[in-house]
């Protein structure tokens, strides 16, 4: 069977550009380009802000420091991360991060299988839409096997 991907190149603050509750999500590749094989996006946080601790049940997630100092928390754990490091989040384990430095952190997270990036633009269009109504983020968190904890 012939090799049917396509290369990708993403560069320095390259793809969509979404905004999540105030913080910029780039979304690098799509999981549309890859056959839903993989996504990957750059999650830039402002200092105090995050990702809220959640499990998902369908993805994978490998996720890579790219600038900045983030809080992490991973299951019962909780740790510093800064530039450099790289962390694979098994689906069923609770995670999160707060930026803890004074400029912007940025993570590549690269999502397996990819599809999920859709969560990603629905929840952008619903925040310029509804400004976030929470009954329909639930709504959608629940479509893509995610659980706010």
């Amino acid at each position: 069977m012939a090799h049917t991907q396509q290369p990708i190149i993403s560069p320095p603050g390259g793809g969509d550009e979404l905004i999540l509750a105030g913080n910029q999500v780039f979304h690098r590749a799509k999981s549309g380009e890859t056959d839903g094989v993989f996504s990957v996006v750059e999650l830039v946080s402002k200092p105090g802000t995050g990702v809220s601790v959640h499990v998902h049940d369908n993805e994978d997630e490998l996720v890579y420091v790219v600038e900045g100092e983030i809080e992490v928390t991973l299951g019962d754990q909780s740790m510093k991360a800064t530039k450099g490091v790289m962390a694979l989040l098994p689906r069923g384990i609770p995670h999160g991060y707060t930026n803890v430095g004074d400029t912007p952190s940025r993570v590549l997270d690269v999502i397996l299988p990819g599809k999920f990036d859709n969560y990603f633009v629905k929840m952008h269009n619903l925040y310029l839409e509804d400004d976030g109504d929470s009954e329909k983020a639930d709504e959608l968190a629940r479509e893509y096997g995610i659980r706010y904890l």
